[in-house]
């Protein structure tokens, strides 16, 4: 039987972020939206002071082992955390699903290269916010098609050919590589066998201050401007052998499908998180603000849109979990992910197109936080594949079982 109920452990770490995401990272995020410049907004006192408290609590090392030095929180506190966090702002709490990807490889890892444990350990330490991971995967011409299997024309465009003692990696990620511009270690996937198309991928993890890494422009995008994302450029970067944790072969397929199946719980959890951000702030002014004589709260037309939003939050967060049940209990289900993910990103679409509603002429004016929730909303049925694109997928995986 499924429990809904939370440990008072996960209780307390859910309180905690709830009060440090409404204080710290709502303000936060709203300054950091305003900025025009991604670059100057990346590089702001603001960014950097906000990551440097989220740092300093140790929400970056929220889910690595303990005996790494990580706080290794219980089951469901990962998705308990990543909703509180985009209540408060999805940008920002899309940096912590990326931030620590290579710290916890090195934490499985730590003799594999010295690297490995000597970041490990700056990352455990840090209180500032400096280190951070990113997934450099997606090229311009390469997205959703990275599921393709068994087709020797697609593949990677970026290559690793081995050099003697050393590989050489040559290509660029494209523009939405989050974190891109200011991880300091990545997770890259480039061709290194093309006749096995995308079974051909090998899988590095590299620091990200190799010679011959260089980053772009960060993205200047529509919403979710607290998380930067950028392209990354290789030119002839020789990486160790070390650095290898997946060789080109059939092991890419289990890979991807089971980091795509964390990421799309974690898309939909931001979803939830933005949604309810919307319903919060349209509840509150729908009791304060007086239409006719009453509060618009009294008003049927403003009661059907917050309890149609209610129930939809609800609805979505309850999918999420089981995804998220299933992946701690080691039977992650891809399908069930999407499903999870493409209800909570089109419900959160919904939802906050009719909280700007309630709001009214108010509701498109910087004034309010709706209309910058709107346009977080949007990005997340397009992160990590659309939401036509997903939904094909788990399509196909549902036939093919």
């Amino acid at each position: 039987m499924v429990d809904f109920a939370l440990t008072e452990e996960v209780e307390r770490i859910r309180d905690m972020t709830r009060d440090f995401a409404r204080r710290e990272m709502r303000p936060a995020g709203i300054e950091i939206d305003r900025i025009a410049d991604p670059e100057a907004a990346y590089t702001s006192d603001r960014l950097r002071g906000v990551l440097a408290q989220a740092y300093e609590l140790g929400f970056h090392k929220l889910n690595l082992p303990k005996a790494a030095g990580g706080l290794g929180a219980p089951e469901m506190a990962s998705i308990v955390v990543q909703e509180e966090m985009a209540v408060g702002d999805a940008g920002l709490a899309s940096h912590f699903l990326v931030a620590p990807m290579i710290a916890g490889i090195a934490a499985a890892t730590p003799d594999k290269h010295p690297f490995y444990r000597d970041y490990l350990e700056a990352f455990i330490t840090d209180t500032k916010g400096v280190h951070s991971g990113a997934w450099a995967v997606t090229e311009p011409n390469h997205g959703s098609d990275l599921f393709q299997f068994g087709q020797p024309d697609i593949h990677m465009e970026a290559t690793a050919v081995r050099d003697g003692d050393h590989y050489v990696v040559n290509g660029q990620k494209s523009a939405f590589v989050s974190n891109g511009w200011m991880a300091d270690a990545l997770l890259l996937m480039v061709n290194g066998d093309s006749s096995q198309g995308m079974e051909g991928t090998i899988t590095f993890a590299i620091p990200g201050n190799l010679p011959g890494i260089t980053r772009g422009k960060p993205l200047n995008k529509l919403g979710l401007r607290g998380l930067n994302q950028s392209e990354i450029f290789f030119d002839n970067v020789q990486i160790a052998p070390e650095f290898v944790l997946l060789p080109p072969g059939p092991m890419y397929k289990m890979t991807i499908e089971r980091i795509v199946t964390g990421g799309n719980t974690a898309v939909g959890t931001l979803a939830v998180g933005v949604a309810r951000a919307a319903y919060e702030e349209a509840l509150a002014y729908a009791k304060q603000r007086v239409q006719g004589g009453r509060p618009i709260c009294q008003y049927d037309s403003i009661k059907l849109k917050l309890f149609n939003a209610y129930r939809q939050i609800e609805a979505a967060r309850a999918l999420l979990w089981k995804s998220s049940w299933l992946i701690a209990t080691g039977r992650p289900h891809l399908p069930t992910a999407m499903a999870a993910r493409t209800v909570a990103s089109d419900m959160a679409m919904s939802v906050t197109a009719d909280m700007v509603q309630v709001f009214g002429g108010y509701g498109i004016s910087k004034e309010h936080p709706v209309e910058k929730l709107y346009r977080d909303a949007k990005l997340l049925q397009i992160m990590d594949g659309t939401n036509e694109m997903v939904s094909l997928k788990a399509a196909d995986e549902l036939l093919a079982n």
